[in-house]
Parts: C-alpha cells; structure tokens; sequence
C-alpha cells in the first residue's frame, strides 16, 4: 500500500514537472528568446534515437515502434529542439494505440520539401477535433486520455514553425492518425 501511494506519487511529480517544463518552452518560444542552434544530421540517425527513448516503454506497453527512412536525408535544424517535437508526437501516438498495435515512422524527400511521417492505428481523431488539435489546452470530449492537457501538440506545431516548417494531421476514426512534420530541403551541403 504505503509502496503503491508513493509510485503514484512519483509519476504524479513527475508529470507535473513535464507539464512546467513544457509551458515554459511554450513562453521562450513565444517572447522569442530560442536561439536555435542548427547543425546538419541524418534524419535516419535522429529518428532511431528518438525511437530510441520511447523502446522501452512501447515494449512494456506490448507497443512497437517502426523505422523507414534510408541514409540519404540530411537536415540542418536544431537537433534538440526537433526531437522535443518528434517525441510529443511519439508520445501523443503511444498514448492512444493500443497493445499489440504499432507505430510507423518513415521520411521522405520531395524536391523541395524533406518530410517526417509518424502514423499510429490507435482510435484517431474525431473529425471535430483535427482542426483544433494543435491548439494549446485543447481536449477532445471524445478523448480517452484523462492524464493529458492539451500541451505537447501546440508545443510540437511551435517548434516546428519556429524551424520554418509545418506539420499536419490526416485521421479517420478507428484507423489512426499521421503527422507530417514538413521542412525545407536541405540544398547545397
């Protein structure tokens, strides 16, 4: 008992202390004072560690997280700043998939644009809510999550514009939902 009371206890800090932290990313993206520091990488590499810090909690979860991207797309961006964005996405997905079903991540390059796609084949999003889904403490009534507040998807669409890209959302109820995480391409390395 007293063992159960104190877990609960930690988890519940612990995600009050995410909650903080990410409504103060929220105002230094906001009042304009984040300096991104943009360095070149590989898309493949970067989404294994992302993926990476979400393996063990998909396995416990009975969750699995899939890869397809190829060595070739290379970003200039800021590292840290896009795996916070990529790992609410992550995050938002595991949230609502269920056991035994799957996340797909995959990339792709276009002319003019490199794109990040993360697919999951949880409930979806109901077709009231995917126009408001990026807007900060927005809640679906439809939603199962009850632990959630609306922050990590906002944070997400921030950072990635703050980047000069866009993310959206396609969705149908019972078959999952895909972001798309939308940069410039990297030309002349």
């Amino acid at each position: 008992m007293v063992e159960s009371f104190t877990d609960k206890s930690r988890r519940e800090l612990e995600r009050m202390e995410n909650l903080i932290q990410n409504l103060l990313k929220l105002a230094r993206l906001d009042a304009g004072t984040i300096e991104l520091e943009k360095a070149v990488f590989s898309l493949q590499s970067f989404l294994e560690k992302c993926i990476g810090s979400f393996a063990t909690r998909a396995a416990q979860e009975g969750k699995s997280i899939t890869l397809q991207c190829g060595d070739g797309p290379m970003l200039c961006l800021d590292e840290t700043w896009l795996g916070e964005a990529v790992g609410n996405i992550i995050k938002n997905a595991l949230d609502h998939t269920e056991p035994g079903d799957g996340i797909e991540i995959s990339c792709a390059e276009a002319a003019a644009a490199t794109e990040i796609i993360i697919r999951d084949n949880g409930a979806g999003i109901h077709p009231e809510d995917v126009h408001h889904i990026f807007k900060r403490f927005y809640r679906s009534r439809f939603s199962k999550d009850k632990q959630g507040v609306g922050i990590g998807l906002s944070l997400s669409k921030a950072i990635v514009e703050k980047h000069g890209g866009a993310v959206t959302v396609q969705s149908e109820l019972g078959r999952g939902a895909e972001f798309h995480l939308i940069f410039p391409r990297l030309t002349n390395l």
